[in-house]
């Protein structure tokens, strides 16, 4: 599979260009093709390692592969963009893409066998009582990353990742749950049409919620076309985007992914409702927040008629043979939910708080060689993170660290040092004719 992978990432569509966010061409984003090995995938990701360097890379090209099953044409038109929408949909990648996906989908998603385990429970009443404490759980508990935005010192920057975060799915909203569909399986079918149709605005463009979610971004002066943000989708929001993916294309998974969204939709509509506390604190008037105050009162809607109407139902009708995975499905998003909050806030923290960690870095012990790193004005520009803490320190000229998708970038000179914690995402753009960077990584402890 790393063969394959390392060609698909090598195609001109995916090595990125000199500009930190990206254009208004879909089928363009950069995959960081120069970061990747083929060891990389030899060992898949276990239920800890979802911030990991080979999940990060894992999820950006999963997420390109289900999205070349979509329809995605730029609001501009095609004009100047045939060749590539020609090549990420044509022969070549997509045969490539046909003979790696369900192998890197094993990849990404295995550790979901051992993180979650539902043996014994094949009762509808087991499957409820554990719906409704999970659900009630989270509805009582804070969200991790509005707590990290509520708390930060630029709580505008950190309020614009988090958006960034949702908009990996707030621009194609529904995408995944339209595989689910067709076909024919009685009233629960109908119950989940009901769900789509409201998230397409019942046919009117202007109401569906991906026009208004690109209305919240413009509130903040932010691009609002496809991917623009792509450098910055951290590897646990990728990964809870692909999971909807991962269960709508096997349709073996449904029972599952009918758990899944029944969890997603009972638990949206209170996490809709904090965020507009925070946001309105933050912003006032003066971010639209209509697609937050759509979800918190559609949601409430949606997780009713998703328990009663699909998950209950579909218990009933279809007995106990399929009660492990309708709780298999609300546990395992419960489950990668938690890796979009934790990897959020972990991140919101880490960028709010660089000035902590140049500190730091002088007095983190490093072991090993360090990896020298030539950048020069007018070379692809990505991000990534690694599988340990690094130190970085610029060696000659000068470069800004970029850590978050707005705001100035945290310029540093020769001599300067900045530790990178396990997971955390960034990257460098050279400031000088040339700009000379060492990478030495941490000493454990």
């Amino acid at each position: 599979m790393g063969k394959r992978i390392l060609a698909f990432a090598g195609s001109p569509l995916f090595r990125g260009d000199a500009q930190v966010l990206h254009g208004p061409n879909p089928y363009r984003r950069m995959l960081v093709p120069g970061s990747l090995a083929e060891p990389d995938f030899d060992r898949p990701p276990g239920p800890g390692d979802w911030s990991t360097h080979r999940s990060l890379a894992a999820h950006r090209l999963l997420g390109t592969f289900y999205e070349s099953e979509t329809v995605l044409l730029p609001e501009q038109g095609l004009d100047g963009l045939y060749e590539d929408f020609d090549l990420f949909y044509g022969r070549e990648l997509k045969e490539i893409r046909e003979g790696s996906l369900s192998e890197l989908e094993r990849f990404a998603f295995g550790c979901l066998d051992d993180a979650v385990d539902v043996s014994g429970a094949a009762a509808p009443d087991v499957l409820d009582a554990y719906f409704q404490h999970v659900v009630g759980e989270a509805a009582a508990g804070p969200s991790p990353a509005l707590a990290a935005i509520a708390n930060a010192r630029d709580r505008e920057r950190a309020a614009d990742l988090y958006l960034v975060q949702l908009a990996l799915d707030g621009l194609t909203e529904a995408s995944a749950m339209s595989r689910n569909l067709a076909g024919a399986y009685g009233p629960e079918q109908s119950a989940l049409f009901k769900i789509f149709i409201d998230e397409f605005g019942y046919g009117v463009y202007e109401s569906k919620h991906t026009t208004i979610f690109a209305k919240m971004l413009r509130s903040r002066a932010m691009a609002t076309h496809v991917h623009a943000y792509w450098n910055f989708y951290l590897a646990g929001p990728l990964a809870t985007n692909n999971y909807y993916y991962y269960l709508s294309r096997d349709h073996a998974k449904f029972f599952r992914y009918a758990g899944a969204v029944t969890y997603a939709e009972a638990v949206f509509a209170p996490a809709f409702v904090e965020m507009v506390k925070v946001f309105r604190d933050i912003f006032g008037d003066a971010v639209d927040l209509h697609y937050c105050d759509e979800h918190a009162h559609i949601d409430e809607h949606h997780g009713r008629i998703t328990r009663e109407q699909v998950l209950l139902a579909l218990a009933g009708r279809h007995g106990p043979r399929v009660v492990p995975e309708l709780l298999r499905g609300v546990a395992e998003a419960r489950l990668v939910g938690g890796w979009f909050e934790e990897d959020t806030a972990a991140q919101i923290r880490w960028s709010d708080g660089l000035a902590r960690a140049r500190e730091l870095a002088g007095d983190t012990r490093t072991e090993g060689a360090p990896r020298r790193i030539v950048l020069t004005p007018g070379a692809p520009f990505g991000t990534r993170n690694h599988d340990d803490a690094m130190v970085l320190e610029i060696e000659r000229g000068e470069a800004d660290l970029v850590t978050t998708p707005t705001g100035p970038p945290e310029r540093m000179a020769r001599g300067d040092v900045v530790l990178i914690p396990a997971g955390r995402l960034y990257g460098v753009r050279p400031a000088a004719s040339e700009t000379v960077c060492l990478l030495h990584t941490a000493a454990p402890g």
